[in-house]
């Protein structure tokens, strides 16, 4: 059922984190900064959007279109940077064929859908623990933990689309 969901993760990949700042809020064209993960030709990004404490929560289609707005920009401003090397009109021509066919790949991987893929993971007090500390870390962190709003339900993702990936901890 996963791999029904996920053909984009082939083509284009974005891992985006989260960071709360501490200020009151970011300016709307400030909240996603964006990096390219070597080789350039897969397709991978990394993003940090980032929240102040004031700041509202995006819907999720409207999150996405930001999202990929600021992409498409990050892409055309990554390829087409000064090149004080070569100044022909050759080169520039090469770049902006290259910035045109990194946003068609984009644009193609948006028709084909979208899917979350969120990290999540689980603490677990070691066999050898003691009883305080395993009623302390499997019972009481694991229920406050769950009385707290998960962030796919903060951000709206429709669970159809979400892909959880999780890990263990045994402490």
């Amino acid at each position: 059922m996963a791999t029904r969901r996920s053909t984009t993760l082939h083509s284009v990949l974005v891992f985006v984190s989260i960071k709360y700042l501490t200020i009151s809020t970011v300016p709307p064209e400030e909240p996603f900064l964006f990096g390219r993960i070597e080789p350039h030709e897969l397709g991978i990004f990394r993003c940090v959007l980032r929240y102040g404490y004031k700041d509202s929560r995006s819907e999720c289609e409207f999150f996405k279109e930001m999202l990929v707005n600021q992409l498409k920009e990050f892409i055309r401003n990554d390829l087409l940077k000064p090149n004080e090397l070569a100044d022909n009109n050759e080169v520039e021509k090469v770049d902006e064929e290259m910035v045109q066919r990194e946003v068609g790949i984009v644009d193609d991987a948006l028709k084909f859908g979208d899917v979350y893929l969120m990290g999540e993971n689980e603490m677990m007090a070691s066999k050898g623990s003691s009883f305080l500390k395993k009623f302390a870390i499997n019972y009481a962190y694991n229920w406050l933990k769950r009385c707290v709003r998960q962030v796919y339900e903060v951000f709206m993702i429709p669970r159809n689309r979400l892909l959880k990936v999780g890990m263990t901890y045994e402490v």
